[in-house]
């Protein structure tokens, strides 16, 4: 039991130093090495077969609440209803947002086994950001998906992720399309749909 348990706590240091390591070098990465590096430290975990289920959500979770820019996804999610989010609500609505948002992402992620990463195109839009495409071969599985990162410089890191495409959506679009559909039938009550984020995101 004692041996266990010193197993899982140096993989938990080896993991931090890993993540800690990269975010080190991360000043003097372009957008497809950034976005290399976060694919990596994802595989890595899926790859572990010393981590539970549990674990693995737990590690990909923080990827994603450290890499995404949780304030523009929650704005642009609200579509036209962002005027309606009070100063009031904003931070309540910021960590509903944050913790559903990853949530979602890690688990889509954890249900694929590990493999690599091939960048295959970086395309600048400019103030809209850096698009950056990729294809993920996963191990024992025929067929490779392709995942688009639409990114975006960040004053407190390089980069942040804005949204997500896997094999062809839109992640941070699909969850709009949801969230302003919910808000349409709710007379565009932020509080509402707050609710409505944290009863669901477990």
């Amino acid at each position: 039991m004692l041996k266990k348990i010193l197993h899982k706590n140096i993989l938990i240091f080896s993991l931090l130093i890993f993540f800690q390591s990269n975010e080190l070098i991360s000043e003097n990465q372009s957008a497809s090495e950034w976005v290399e590096g976060i694919s990596n430290q994802a595989l890595v975990i899926l790859g572990n077969d010393s981590l539970t289920d549990l674990n693995k959500m737990e590690y990909l979770e923080n990827i994603f609440i450290k890499s995404l820019d949780i304030k523009r996804v929650s704005l642009f999610i609200l579509g036209p209803y962002r005027r309606n989010l009070k100063p009031a609500e904003s931070s309540q609505y910021f960590d509903a947002i944050k913790n559903f948002i990853s949530n979602v992402y890690a688990k889509r992620l954890s249900s694929y086994p590990s493999g690599s990463i091939e960048i295959t195109k970086t395309e600048d839009k400019g103030k809209r950001g850096i698009i950056v495409s990729s294809i993920i071969t996963f191990n024992d599985r025929p067929n490779p998906i392709s995942i688009d990162w639409w990114i975006i410089p960040s004053s407190t890191s390089l980069y942040k992720v804005f949204d997500i495409r896997i094999s062809g959506i839109w992640m941070a679009q699909e969850q709009r399309s949801t969230f302003t559909s919910f808000l349409s039938r709710n007379n565009g009550n932020i509080l509402n749909l707050i609710k409505k984020i944290e009863s669901q995101k477990n």
